[in-house]
């Protein structure tokens, strides 16, 4: 009826034509784009709806992950949506394995899991890290590392650097397993492990590689007790003669520790810099790329 009112007004605007008749096909191409217009208008609000609950299910996955337990109505609180709508999302999550509720609270569902345990062992460690190793070499002109644990040796391994501009910088051997003793990137890897495996990985290291000094437990329990104190570690020729190492841990979600960033920093460039500025932006990084794994600190 709507169309048909409008065609009368269009009638009536524009008269009969020069013999007589109304222009059918000028009628007819208005007709077809008025109707078209209505259609994109129907399909880009339902498309917009279906966007919208979208997003809504992907917020309300990450809180299910991030803040796991919570009720309803603190999840439709957290992300201010009505209590029903929230409900109505959960019902499908759960429907689909996604969501789960247990003592009046909801969490992850076991397809989140299995999702999870799928990709965590090809979580792109070198990938997340690099943006940080850049940022952090082209800001102190240092060479900046990234070193993972490899738990079952009891063992680490540089899997990436920066290089600044400078001349004098390192060349640094990748994915070569190294002891967890020696090395500030080393040590706040080590200092977060259980008495145990501390214990066993001093047992299996041999000397220093520059200056050949034994392993003394007594030393390496202490300077690890004030590494989980002061959150890094800073070396002096540990591992490469006349430099100094720098190193802070970042962790998995379950506040496992996986790795370090560091810096190695010659000696003489080490004692006039701004050792602090130094140590928090690496402190900061390391935080950082913790959080992107999803950990978050007690």
């Amino acid at each position: 009826m709507i169309i048909l009112r409008r065609t009368a007004r269009f009638c009536q605007r524009h008269g009969p034509s020069r013999r007589g008749f109304y222009n059918l096909g000028r009628i007819e191409n208005w007709q077809d784009r008025s109707a078209m217009k209505q259609t994109a208008g129907e399909a880009a609000g339902t498309e917009g709806k279906e966007t919208s609950t979208v997003k809504r299910i992907l917020l309300l996955l990450q809180c299910l992950v991030d803040y796991p337990g919570e009720s309803a109505q603190a999840l439709a609180q957290r992300l201010n949506l009505p209590r029903s709508s929230v409900h109505r999302l959960l019902a499908t999550l759960r429907d689909n394995d996604y969501a789960g509720h247990e003592a009046g609270g909801f969490g992850p569902g076991l397809e989140i899991y299995r999702m999870a345990a799928k990709l965590g062992g090809h979580m792109p460690y070198r990938r997340l890290a690099e943006p940080y190793l850049r940022a952090l070499s082209e800001r102190f002109h240092e060479t900046s590392l990234l070193t993972l644990l490899e738990r079952r040796h009891l063992k680490m391994f540089h899997a990436a650097s920066g290089s600044p501009d400078d001349p004098m910088r390192y060349n640094i051997g990748l994915n070569v397993l190294e002891p967890l003793v020696w090395g500030a990137t080393a040590r706040v890897i080590l200092a977060h492990l259980s008495a145990e495996e501390i214990q066993a990985a001093i047992d299996a290291s041999g000397p220093s590689p520059v200056q050949g000094l034994t392993p003394d437990a007594t030393e390496i329990n202490a300077a690890l007790a004030r590494i989980r104190r002061d959150g890094h570690a800073v070396t002096y020729s540990h591992r490469t003669p006349n430099t100094v190492g720098v190193g802070a841990p970042f962790f998995d979600a379950e506040g496992q520790v996986l790795g370090s960033l560091g810096f190695l920093i010659p000696t003489f460039r080490w004692e006039q810099s701004d050792a602090e500025g130094i140590i928090g932006a690496l402190r900061e990084a390391a935080g950082a790329l913790s959080a992107q794994l999803g950990y978050r600190k007690a």
